[in-house]
């Protein structure tokens, strides 16, 4: 059991580090024209646009400009720090 703890404390920041280097890259790529017709760009939305379609409903864009990147880059950094501390507290237990 410890050892699936000991994993998922390196899994897990791994993992949403990836996803927000993903988002990062989504909103770079709404800057260049037709980057988002690209087959990357079609992949990356694919795998964004779900998650992001999310804060889109929540937070409304500022003229041309969205916030959404943002707060879903912040809300998965929030998700990192509960995992991690939760993942700590179940290893100690287990320990």
């Amino acid at each position: 059991m410890a050892r699936i703890l000991i994993w998922l404390l390196d899994v897990v920041p791994t993992v949403i580090n990836a996803y927000s280097t993903l988002l990062v890259i989504y909103a770079l790529l709404t800057w260049l024209p037709n980057a988002q017709t690209s087959r990357f760009g079609q992949f990356v939305a694919r795998l964004v646009e779900p998650y992001l379609n999310v804060f889109r409903r929540i937070i409304p864009s500022v003229g041309m400009v969205s916030f959404s990147v943002l707060f879903a880059i912040l809300f998965l950094r929030l998700v990192e720090y509960g995992a991690q501390a939760i993942l700590i507290f179940l290893l100690r237990l287990v320990l």
